[in-house]
């Protein structure tokens, strides 16, 4: 599973991309709200692939894949708290 890291980061990513475009088509989904947890749940796939890429770290396997999906990671977090805090000073 080398590749687990990646793929729990391009899901994540589909994930809040599509969550974006879908609130310019239903205008009446609330955004802040769903944009929260969408945050919650990026720091717990965070956690997932930091504790994932420590456990590589100490069996000696390679973590550079850790390395890519994390920031990944935290690039798709940034962007979910800033859609949240956007929205919640907007409404």
């Amino acid at each position: 599973m080398r590749f687990f890291p990646l793929l729990i980061m391009t899901g994540l990513l589909l994930l809040t991309f599509g969550l974006y475009f879908v609130f310019d088509a239903f205008p009446t989904l609330d955004r802040p709200t769903s944009f929260s947890a969408l945050s919650f749940f990026s720091f717990g796939a965070m956690l997932l692939i930091l504790t994932d890429g420590v456990r590589r770290a100490k069996s000696g396997t390679g973590v550079i894949w850790s390395y890519v999906a994390l920031a990944g990671t935290l690039f798709v977090t940034m962007f979910t708290v800033s859609v949240w805090i956007i929205g919640e000073v907007a409404s």
